[in-house]
């Protein structure tokens, strides 16, 4: 009756989880010709494949590889008991339509795009760099034009978040050339910046000609047009001193602080070669034309958009390496191993360890129209992917895929599994962070709306005022800046914290006036739709405190987190378990299953990259300053972290779901099943039980007995490692 229900419950979700998506492509006969090439390969080099693995290996190694981690309890107990031949194919449409796919494939876009929640490319255009990414992988969008977005696309973050991309290398964009060629092409070209490359065949002026389609794209903050026109009126009043003149701008200025970092433009210049260029083929500080470093020319007229025209280039089908590197990058995220390695560094030399198979990749990514879910797809149903992994493969030597790779987990999957064994719902989104991100981003739209439509009039007035004010401020500054150089001078780090502390008061006031001036001037204006916009962020609260909303960052109450239906119903099934009877009890649970999402949100949930000192940055998540900086290697600090960290306390608490899971078993033997199944998603062999009944029944009187046996658990390679 139990293997009913299972099954009723596998299917019920997986269809649940397709009927909202498109027909997925059937790529069988592909995934069958993969195999076929593989096997040719094989016989070629006179190597046998490894075994085909079991259906608990299967099932992990698909969780981990699809949606980034190890399947719940409930999932793994619901895939072993459904009797469906065809099961593992459904399993892999069910997890390529999840959430959890998003999440997973999140990680590894924002590691290759370097995509940071803070830094150069300011909070705002962040956000909506980073959500851009999330909802490309969402609609699945086509990776041709997802490229092709994000290296031609300029406006404002408010129009798309793939101005990010520029916004990353704000000021940098021979740097930002150099990272567009090894993510798109596979091509590493950063030497020929500064020389002709060493290694490969790439010379300096190359570099520059291809630097010349970018080189005019520039990261500058809000261009609001009217604070544009207010500054060209301040410049063109003579009655106006030069300090108060400097006084305005800076008011102006002031005024657009929360827009910085928001706009990515074109404009039109044109790029030369260095004062020391040292080559025959041209002279230094020669205008440079744009020109392609391979495949068909790209013929610029004088009407041709140069940054349209290079998105058109770069991502054709006929570029002879775009589609070679997307093909070969997800290969790697699926089998450990590119056929070509390093994926990001192709030179003509470069041979495949199975060329065929690569020729037959490319084909089929091209033909899917590079639709990336149909690409692993194909790759997950293969014959391949369902055999033994290979423990070591000697580095420096071709790797003919006879198994995946057998590798330790990424630092987002080895959080990502102890969020499904803390969280009823581990794909749950991180609703404090995403509603205060959502309300932010909502604000700052608002106040461009506002700076575009008061009249320049009103606003110039506005500046005058705040500039009085700051007059006043300035002179409070500059005593301030002068008592906290000789606090410094002295040593006294007491008396220098309080003038800091002063100081950042003082700046809270000044933007305080800042926003009540800008408010009175939007205020007064007769621009129907300004006064709606003040309505809508003030809400219930006095109008007054409009412009200062939008001027500052929202906060938000975790406690106000809802919780959705299937986590409700898991909660209230878990009071009952842990007999929770009294109210008090059961709001305190509650309102601990509404924050658990701010310390236990799945890796693409949580800031990116995660803070220093966070659990993720010490297991080896990448810091996003380089592409692909993610560290996989072992360390003390890790095993320390496993045995002793404080998040492992909450991991095997009595709130946690593992633990209500294991008290829901009623003997011993249910309970060893329970643990196997949640952190290695099968239940342990006659030998592993024996054993584990053993250090049950000498253990049986500490009261810490099951919470030990989880840490020990989950500190060995078994759950560490992917299969």
């Amino acid at each position: 009756m139990k293997a009913i229900q299972h099954l009723s419950i596998f299917a019920t979700t997986l269809l649940a989880t397709i009927a909202v998506q498109a027909a997925p492509l059937d790529t069988t006969a592909a995934s069958k010709q993969v195999d076929a090439l593989l096997a040719k390969g094989w016989q070629k080099h006179k190597i046998q494949p490894n075994a085909p693995v079991d259906d608990a290996t299967f099932l992990r190694r698909a969780y981990l590889t699809v949606v980034g981690r190890i399947p719940t309890l409930e999932e793994a107990t619901a895939f072993h008991a459904c009797q469906m031949p065809d099961k593992r194919a459904k399993l892999v449409d069910k997890l390529l339509a999840s959430e959890g796919y998003v999440q997973n494939f999140f990680n590894y876009w924002a590691d290759v795009l370097r995509a940071q929640s803070q830094g150069v490319a300011g909070s705002t255009t962040s956000q909506n760099y980073l959500n851009y990414i999330r909802t490309a992988l969402r609609e699945n969008k086509p990776w041709d034009q997802m490229a092709r977005e994000l290296v031609s696309s300029e406006g404002t973050c408010f129009d798309t978040g793939a101005i990010g991309y520029y916004m990353r290398d704000r000021g940098m964009p021979l740097d930002n050339l150099s990272n567009t060629t090894r993510i798109f092409l596979g091509t590493r070209m950063e030497c020929a910046q500064c020389h002709d490359h060493p290694f490969d065949k790439w010379t300096q002026k190359q570099f520059y000609e291809m630097a010349a389609f970018t080189h005019n794209m520039s990261s500058t903050n809000y261009r609001s047009q009217t604070a544009e026109e207010v500054q060209k009126m301040i410049r063109q009043d003579k009655s106006l001193d030069n300090d108060s003149r400097d006084l305005m701008r800076q008011a102006i200025t002031e005024a657009v602080r929360p827009l910085r970092d928001t706009q990515v433009v074109q404009n039109k210049g044109q790029l030369r070669l260095p004062h020391d260029y040292k080559y025959k083929d041209a002279k230094p500080k020669d205008v440079v034309p744009a020109a392609v470093m391979f495949g068909k020319p790209v013929e610029l007229k004088k009407e041709s958009n140069p940054i349209d025209e290079f998105g058109r280039w770069l991502t054709s089908s006929e570029n002879p390496r775009f589609t070679t590197i997307i093909a070969n990058r997800l290969w790697k995220r699926v089998f450990g191993a590119g056929l070509y390695e390093p994926v990001d560094e192709m030179m003509d030399s470069s041979v495949a360890s199975n060329p065929e198979l690569m020729r037959f990749l490319e084909k089929q990514m091209a033909e899917m129209k590079y639709d990336m879910k149909s690409y692993l797809r194909m790759l997950l149903n293969t014959q391949a992917f369902a055999r033994a992994s290979t423990k070591e493969v000697a580095p420096g030597t071709p790797y003919y895929f006879q198994g995946p790779v057998f590798h330790r987990m990424s630092a987002e999957q080895v959080w990502d599994s102890l969020v499904t064994l803390v969280s009823p719902d581990p794909e749950q989104s991180n609703w404090s962070l995403r509603e205060r991100e959502h309300r932010d981003l909502e604000n700052r739209q608002r106040l461009a709306r506002l700076l575009d439509k008061t009249e320049p009039a009103l606003l110039y007035e506005a500046a005058k005022e705040v500039s009085a004010a700051m007059r006043e401020q300035n002179k409070e500054f500059d005593q301030l800046r002068k008592e906290l150089d000789e606090a410094r001078a002295k040593e006294d780090k007491v008396k220098a914290r309080e003038i800091q502390r002063r100081l950042g008061e003082s700046q809270r006031i000044l933007r305080e006036q800042v926003s009540k001036c800008f408010y009175a001037a939007a205020k007064k204006s007769g621009n129907q739709a300004i006064q709606q916009e003040l309505a809508a962020v003030s809400g219930d609260g006095p109008m007054e405190m409009a412009m200062m909303n939008l001027m500052q960052d929202s906060r938000v109450d975790p406690k106000d987190a809802p919780l959705s239906p299937q986590i409700l119903a898991t909660v209230k099934a878990d009071e009952t378990v842990l007999g929770m009877k009294d109210e008090k009890s059961i709001k305190s649970f509650e309102n601990y299953q509404r924050t658990l999402h701010q310390t236990w949100s799945r890796a693409a949930e949580l800031p990116s990259p995660a803070p220093r000192g966070h659990f993720l940055r010490e297991f080896g998540q990448s810091d996003r300053e380089i592409i692909e900086n993610a560290n996989d290697e072992a360390s003390v600090p890790q095993a320390l972290t496993m045995m002793n960290g404080s998040l492992l306390s909450q991991l095997t608490s009595a709130w946690s779901t593992l633990s209500i899971n294991l008290r829901k078993a009623k003997t011993n033997e249910e309970k060893i099943d329970t643990l196997f199944l949640s952190l290695y998603s099968r239940k342990p062999n006659a030998k592993e039980k024996a054993h584990m009944l053993q250090t049950v029944e000498s253990y049986a009187t500490s009261k810490t007995l099951w919470e030990d046996i989880t840490v020990a658990a989950l500190s060995t390679q078994r759950f560490i490692f992917v299969e």
